[in-house]
C-alpha cells in the first residue's frame, strides 16, 4: 500500500496578487509566503513552483485553497482545473469561506493581519483536515450560475429601487402610500399620474372627466369602476401635504427616474430568464424534469437548483448535500445537559439555502405532504414558528430532491400509508 505524500497551498487572494504559501506534511514552510500576480503569466509561474516542490518531495497529493473573495480568485481554480502540468498528481481545490479562516486564526492567538500571513492560515487550516467539498468546475454549470445568480441581483435592485421610490411617494402624494388607491403603485397609471404631468394640487382640482380620461389611457381601461377609482384619487391628492414648488421640481424628477430604472431592470430579468430558460432545456434538461416534475418547483426554483448543486454525484449523501446548502444546526451539550434551542449555521452556500426555502415555501401550498410536514413543526414552537418550520421543511426537500436527482425518477405522491418518497 503507497504512502500518501501531502502538499497544501494557500493561496490569499487580491484583484492584483496571488500571495502563496507552501506547507509540507509536517507544517513546515517549504515556500515562504511569496507574491505572484494574479494574471495568466503569473498563475502559470505559480503552478510551475508548485509542481518544483512536488517533483523534488516525490508528492502524491497536492491540495490546494483560497478563501473566497468575490470572483477574484476563480481565474486560478479555473487554470488549475484545466491545468496538465499536474496529471501524476492527485490535486484538490478548496475555497474557504471567510468565516472558517476567521475562526481558525482566531486559535492562532493574536496574529498581525496582512496577505503572507493570510496565505500561511490558509495553507495552515488546509492541513488540519475537515475539509468543505472540492471547489466544483462544470464550465456550463457556472454558466448558468452567471445567469440564475444575476437574476437575483437583479431582484435585489429592484425591490430596492421600489423602496426608495415609495419614500419619494410619500413626499410628492403622501396620501397615495397610506390608502390603497392604486393595486400597483408601480404600474403604468402611477407613472403617468406621478411623475412631472401632474402635481397634486392639479389631481386635487381637475375635472373628474379629464380625470377619468387621463386614467382611462394610461391603464388601458382596466379598472372595473374607473369614476370611483377617479373620485378616491382626487380626495387623496386633496388630503396629500402640498411641496413647494422648489422641491417638488426635484422630486418629480427623482419620481420619474425611479420609474426608468425599474421599467429598465425589469425588461433586464426577461432577457435573463429567456436565457436561462434557453441555458437549461439544452443542457440540464433532465434534472430540470425531474425538479419540476414537484408541483411548487417552478422554472426560477429549478434552474437556481440546478445552478448551485452542479452533478448531484458528488454528494454521498443528503447530509451532505444539506452541509453544502448549510441546512444544518449547531449542538449546545455539556455533560447531561443539551439544547433543544439551537440555531442553523451560517455556512454554506447562501445561494442553494434561498433556493430550498423557496422551494419549501411553495411545495407547502400544493403538496399535502410537506404541507403536514410543515404544519406539525408549526406546532411544536410558540416562537419563530414559520421561520423554524420553512427551514426544517426545507432540509425534507433537500432529502427528497437528492433521491429524485440520484435515481433519475420523476416525482409521484406516495400512496397513503406507503413509504416516503425519501425512503
Amino acid at each position: 500500500m503507497s504512502i500518501k505524500n501531502y502538499l497544501y497551498v494557500g493561496a490569499d487572494v487580491s484583484l492584483k496578487s496571488l500571495t502563496t504559501c507552501i506547507l509540507d506534511i509536517s507544517g513546515e514552510k517549504l515556500l515562504k509566503p511569496t507574491n505572484f500576480s494574479n494574471t495568466p503569466e503569473g498563475v502559470e509561474k505559480l503552478l510551475n513552483t508548485v509542481l518544483e516542490y512536488a517533483d523534488s518531495l516525490n508528492v502524491t497529493h497536492i491540495l490546494i485553497a483560497i478563501e473566497a473573495t468575490s470572483v477574484f480568485g476563480n481565474h486560478f481554480l479555473y487554470t488549475i482545473a484545466d491545468s496538465k502540468l499536474f496529471s501524476d498528481y492527485t490535486v484538490q481545490s478548496y475555497c474557504f469561506e471567510p468565516k472558517i479562516i476567521k475562526n481558525f486564526r482566531d486559535t492562532l492567538g493574536d496574529l498581525p493581519k496582512n496577505d503572507k500571513i493570510d496565505s500561511w492560515v490558509i495553507a495552515s487550516r488546509l492541513r488540519i483536515g475537515n475539509l468543505p467539498n472540492e471547489y466544483y468546475i462544470n464550465f456550463r454549470q457556472l454558466g448558468l450560475q452567471r445567469l440564475t445568480r444575476f437574476r437575483q441581483h437583479i431582484i435585489q435592485n429592484i425591490t430596492r429601487e421600489k423602496t426608495y421610490l415609495l419614500s419619494c411617494l410619500f413626499l410628492k402624494f403622501s396620501s397615495l402610500t397610506q390608502q390603497k388607491v392604486f393595486s400597483n403603485n408601480y404600474s403604468a397609471t402611477a407613472e403617468v399620474l406621478l411623475t412631472d404631468l401632474y402635481s397634486t394640487d392639479e389631481i386635487a382640482t381637475m375635472n373628474i372627466e379629464q380625470l377619468i380620461d387621463v386614467i382611462s389611457t394610461a391603464s388601458k381601461n382596466a379598472f372595473p369602476d374607473i369614476h370611483n377609482t377617479a373620485n378616491i384619487l382626487r380626495e387623496a391628492a386633496a388630503n396629500s401635504f402640498k411641496l413647494k414648488d422648489e422641491l417638488n421640481s426635484s422630486v418629480n424628477i427623482v419620481i420619474k427616474s425611479c420609474f426608468d430604472n425599474i421599467s429598465a431592470l425589469e425588461k433586464s430579468i426577461k432577457h435573463i430568464e429567456t436565457s436561462i430558460q434557453k441555458q437549461v432545456k439544452e443542457w440540464f434538461r433532465n434534472e430540470y424534469t425531474v425538479l419540476t416534475s414537484m408541483k411548487g418547483i417552478g422554472a426560477v426554483i429549478a434552474a437556481g437548483i440546478i445552478a448551485e448543486v452542479g452533478d448531484i454525484h458528488r454528494f454521498n449523501n443528503d447530509d451532505a448535500l444539506a452541509k453544502f446548502a448549510g441546512l444544518v444546526w449547531s449542538q449546545y451539550q455539556s455533560g447531561e445537559f443539551e439544547s433543544e434551542d439551537t440555531n442553523i449555521r451560517k455556512t454554506g452556500n447562501a445561494y442553494l439555502r434561498n433556493y430550498l426555502c423557496q422551494a419549501a415555501n411553495s411545495l407547502r401550498r400544493y403538496n399535502p405532504v410537506f404541507a403536514d410536514f410543515y404544519s406539525r413543526k408549526f406546532k411544536e414552537v410558540k416562537s419563530h414558528q414559520h421561520k423554524r418550520a420553512i427551514v426544517l421543511t426545507a432540509r425534507k426537500v433537500v432529502r427528497v430532491i437528492f433521491t429524485l436527482l440520484h435515481k433519475n425518477r420523476l416525482y409521484t405522491l406516495p400512496k397513503k400509508g406507503g413509504p416516503p418518497i425519501d425512503n
